[in-house]
């Protein structure tokens, strides 16, 4: 199941339950059968254009309503359970901890060096600028304007567009927030 069905399957769940309809009431205002309403609730169905347009029409909501993960008022996020976004072993690993999301304008990433290791740039084309706050250790930075040392609880502004990379050259992990926009 992709993430689009994920998000329409516990969306629409969510609103059938918060507007206390069984599915047989759900299926009566949206001219859907119950039990294809019954597997999109279940990621089982990849509904079509139609089918969704018939059930935002039906339940009287938006169609990103249905489509879009819910914004949680809080979302607690434990990093060590994120998927690797980048990855080379014993070297560096990259986490995405804020992905990209069409209503921020910046994505968030927990990049972890170890002692020796290096990591090239690893964000797509589109950033402009990068926000690297250090964590633990010494980042050493490498630019087409020259080398800058940054220790730990210090921060710095990088124009992304050009080529750089993150080495440590410290005897312990270096751990870095970085922020684009």
């Amino acid at each position: 199941m992709n993430q689009l069905d994920k998000n329409i399957a516990v969306n629409l769940k969510r609103i059938r339950k918060s507007k206390n309809m069984s599915l047989d009431m759900l299926a009566e205002r949206t001219g859907v059968s119950k039990s294809m309403l019954g597997q999109i609730e279940r990621g089982e169905s990849n509904p079509t254009v139609a089918t969704i347009a018939k059930i935002v029409t039906g339940i009287r909501i938006s169609f990103e309503e249905l489509i879009y993960p819910r914004k949680e008022s809080v979302l607690i996020i434990d990093n060590e359970k994120l998927p690797l976004y980048k990855f080379e072993e014993g070297a560096y690993q990259v986490r995405s901890v804020f992905p990209y999301d069409r209503h921020r304008e910046f994505e968030v990433y927990e990049v972890r060096v170890e002692p020796g290791g290096s990591c090239g740039c690893f964000l797509e084309d589109g950033a402009d600028c990068e926000y690297i706050i250090v964590i633990q250790g010494t980042l050493t930075l490498e630019t087409q304007e020259g080398t800058y040392e940054v220790a730990a609880s210090h921060a710095i502004k990088l124009d992304a567009s050009n080529a750089h990379g993150y080495h440590n050259y410290g005897n312990q992990r270096l751990i870095l927030n970085i922020f684009t926009a």
